[in-house]
C-alpha cells in the first residue's frame, strides 16, 4: 500500500536575467531534495490556484504548484 504528501511550492517565477532563472529553478530542487527524506519519490506536479473567497471578484487568486511524493506504507506491526 501507498501513502502520498501534498506539497505546495510558489507557482509564479519573477526573474529578470537568466542567472536569476537558475536560482530560482535551484528553490524547486532543494524543496525535492528535502521532501525525498524518508523514502518519499516525486509522482507528479501540477498546477493550483488558491483563491482567498469562492467569488471572483472580491477575493485574490495566487498561482501554486503542488508536489505530489508517494512511498511504501509500512506495514504496521501487531
Amino acid at each position: 500500500m501507498k501513502e502520498y504528501k501534498v506539497v505546495p511550492c510558489q507557482g509564479k517565477i519573477v526573474a529578470k536575467k537568466s542567472a536569476d532563472i537558475q536560482r530560482e529553478m535551484l528553490v524547486y530542487a532543494n524543496v525535492i531534495a528535502q521532501e525525498t527524506v524518508g523514502g518519499w519519490y516525486l509522482v507528479s506536479s501540477m498546477p493550483v490556484t488558491v483563491a482567498s473567497s469562492k467569488k471572483r471578484f472580491r477575493g485574490t487568486e495566487l498561482p501554486y504548484n503542488v508536489l505530489v511524493f508517494a512511498r511504501d506504507k509500512a506495514e504496521e506491526e501487531k
